[in-house]
């Protein structure tokens, strides 16, 4: 008798039916073939389990820390870490220290006026005040004293009302003292002071303890760390402090020094056996273990001035040094770490040489001076912009339309370089006189401004009767 097959019959749809089994697999992977892909990057490999995002890496976020609003906690390390004091002086200082000329069509005796109304008033230590607290919190405010407008300070500084001997100095006035920017905002798209409050709320002493409102046009502005305009909004139209972002950096630096100190204490850890200090010290009467500790003090004592160690014969002492390897390397990458988010050179913030084979430093110092230099374009330039015409009228009368301000180089040269530079420079102006590709006048006119820079050719004018050189060199 033949055995019978099973045939599966053709559904309706002309296939054959699956088992439920088949039916859940085929499924499950069009189920996994729709799912987001494994990988979290753009390379995936499942049998290697990689491309899966971590999740001690994945779970990792950032926390706005607020300090900026927070004034007595940065005030606080302002003056208790000087490291976070350095931070901030550091630029604001070297934003100044070389300071200015001004290029323009007045006579030396007004250029002097200018310097000595400049000198009179403190002028360039107010400045760098008003940067420093502007580095610490956020933004700070110097407004330009003139007499005779003490009560117009709400309205638009007019530079044609200005008389001679008007200017009085700087007042910096800084978040902790208060500042309140108006919500009313300049609408002159001509202003540089576009969508900056028209107005601040300053609570100062001049004259009478009281807020005065000031007019924007009046008052040199110093923001800290630029932030985003939604930022801006929230900080008062003022900027971050330089402190914030670099306060984990700081913290960290701060943590790893102080434990470094505190093993210095344990580097020679001293333990002592006793075989039955664990009973009294559990069951005994007060005056046992009194008695204990009176004994491990006086013994100490012995040790400490005889370099001895007395105890029953039960007992046993063991030392324990401390090895400071690979301290000196987790200090230094925490350092470097601190003068990368502080853009400031380890050589100058921790005071420390140059590190590796042939290394001078020279190229972090460049990196850092064009920093300062960039630093003084975007918040000094338009500060003095605005001071100068008003200097300019205090001292001698009348602005100088043609005045051009040009900052001083940063980076100091020794001797040799600036010999060698004006050498160079001079061998070139005789040469381009001696081709008759300039004018004598223009000749000297170059070799007074290197020699200014420089400090020498003191005595050139002396040549303006000369007729020509004959080839001869230009007296020093």
């Amino acid at each position: 008798m033949m055995s019978k097959k099973r045939v599966s019959r053709p559904n309706r749809s002309g296939q054959k039916r699956m088992s439920a089994s088949r039916r859940n697999d085929s499924a499950s992977r069009g189920l996994r073939a729709a799912s987001p892909s494994f990988a979290s990057d753009g390379y995936s490999n499942q049998a290697a389990f990689l491309g899966a995002a971590s999740d001690l890496i994945s779970s990792g976020t950032f926390l706005r820390s607020g300090i900026t609003r927070d004034l007595e906690l940065l005030t606080t390390a302002y003056r208790e870490s000087w490291l976070a004091k350095k931070i901030i002086d550091m630029p604001a200082e070297d934003m100044t220290r070389a300071w200015f000329t001004l290029s323009a069509s007045i006579s030396p005796e007004e250029y002097a006026a200018l310097s000595r109304l400049e000198s009179r008033h403190a002028v360039r230590n107010e400045i760098t005040n008003a940067i420093k607290w502007a580095r610490l919190y956020g933004g700070s405010l110097a407004l330009m004293v003139i007499r005779g407008e003490e009560n117009m300070l709400d309205r638009p500084l007019n530079i044609d009302r200005l008389t001679p001997g008007c200017f009085q100095g700087l007042l910096v006035v800084d978040r902790v003292q208060g500042i309140t920017p108006s919500m009313e905002t300049e609408t002159d798209l001509d202003d540089p002071d576009f969508g900056l409050p028209l107005y601040y709320d300053v609570t100062a002493d001049l004259g009478e303890n009281s807020v005065v409102r000031v007019h924007h046009s009046r008052v040199l502005r110093f923001i800290g760390r630029e932030l985003p305009y939604m930022e801006l909004q929230r900080e008062s139209f003022f900027g971050a402090s330089e402190l914030e972002h670099i306060w984990d950096e700081l913290q960290k630096r701060s943590a790893t020094s102080a434990n470094i100190a505190q093993l210095v204490f344990q580097a020679n850890i001293t333990t002592l056996k006793m075989s039955d200090f664990g009973e009294i010290m559990a069951i005994g009467t007060a005056n046992q273990r009194r008695r204990v500790l009176e004994a491990m003090e006086e013994q100490n004592r012995l040790r400490t001035s005889f370099g001895l160690q007395i105890m029953s014969a039960e007992d046993s002492a063991e030392s324990h040094p401390y090895s400071f390897a690979g301290l000196s390397e987790v200090y230094e990458t925490i350092m470097m770490d601190m003068a990368g988010a502080s853009e400031i050179p380890a050589t100058r913030l921790f005071g420390r040489s140059p590190q590796g084979m042939n290394s001078t430093g020279e190229s972090d110092l460049k990196n850092y001076y064009e920093k300062i230099s960039q630093l003084q374009e975007t918040y000094l330039r338009p500060a003095l912009e605005r001071l100068l015409p008003v200097m300019e009228i205090s001292a001698f009368g009348y602005y100088a339309p043609d005045s051009e301000i040009v900052f001083e180089p940063i980076a100091t040269t020794t001797p040799a370089e600036r010999a060698e530079i004006l050498t160079k420079y001079s061998d070139t102006v005789i040469r381009l006189f001696e081709s008759g590709l300039i004018t004598k006048e223009s000749a000297l006119t170059e070799l007074k401004s290197i020699g200014k820079e420089l400090g020498a050719f003191s005595r050139l004018e002396a040549l303006d009767g000369c007729p020509e050189w004959n080839g001869q060199p230009v007296p020093e």
